[in-house]
């Protein structure tokens, strides 16, 4: 309830505030689980991505948001849960693993904070990449340029769904390679929205 309210504000002032450009809308799963996986930034993404999104998206955010018991209430009525960022967060994965075992939506950012060169792409983190190979799902990569400022324009990019592949009989090995498959999926987006190509 309070997600889809939300969701129905967020709509509204991001229409607002900002002008936005979606491509590939088309590429989204009519069903889940998925792994929604996108570059990082502002605090505006997340919301973004609720927005693009047609079903709730449960978003792995930072521990340290969930500062006190109303911001705890009220993030996790949003459907994000906590994770520790700096460390193998065991109770965040099982999160997400439930979450996708539901067949619902997992959001990560695998640059695991927000970038501030938004020129730049940071290095990937292997928790989108654990989790799409230990459920099977597919991820969905999403790229998203610009810079947020009243009226600025945002252009966002939907890939295709893609499974992670593993194979090699060793886990850290497979997270590794899927998380630079993760990465190289979003970047190939990302370079399709630099500003001097056409929207």
């Amino acid at each position: 309830m309070l997600y889809e309210l939300g969701r129905r504000i967020a709509r509204i002032a991001m229409k607002l505030l900002f002008s936005i450009s979606v491509e590939g809308i088309e590429n989204i799963p009519d069903q889940g689980p998925l792994v929604v996986c996108a570059n990082h930034i502002s605090w505006w993404d997340p919301v973004l991505l609720a927005w693009i999104m047609p079903w709730p998206v449960h978003f792995m955010a930072k521990k340290e948001l969930f500062c006190s018991g109303l911001m705890t209430y009220l993030l996790t009525k949003l459907h994000a849960f906590p994770v520790n960022r700096e460390k193998a967060d065991v109770g965040a994965i099982r999160t997400g693993l439930a979450v996708l075992k539901a067949g619902e939506v997992v959001g990560i950012f695998p640059e695991g904070t927000r970038q501030k060169t938004p020129d730049k792409l940071g290095p990937g983190h292997g928790g989108a990449a654990l989790l799409a190979i230990r459920t099977g799902a597919h991820v969905l990569p999403v790229a998203i340029r610009g810079r947020y400022g009243f009226r600025s324009v945002i252009r966002v990019a939907c890939g295709t769904p893609f499974e992670v592949t593993g194979g090699t009989g060793k886990l850290a090995t497979d997270v590794q390679e899927g998380s630079l498959q993760v990465m190289e999926a979003i970047r190939d987006l990302w370079e399709t929205l630099a500003p001097d190509r056409p929207a």
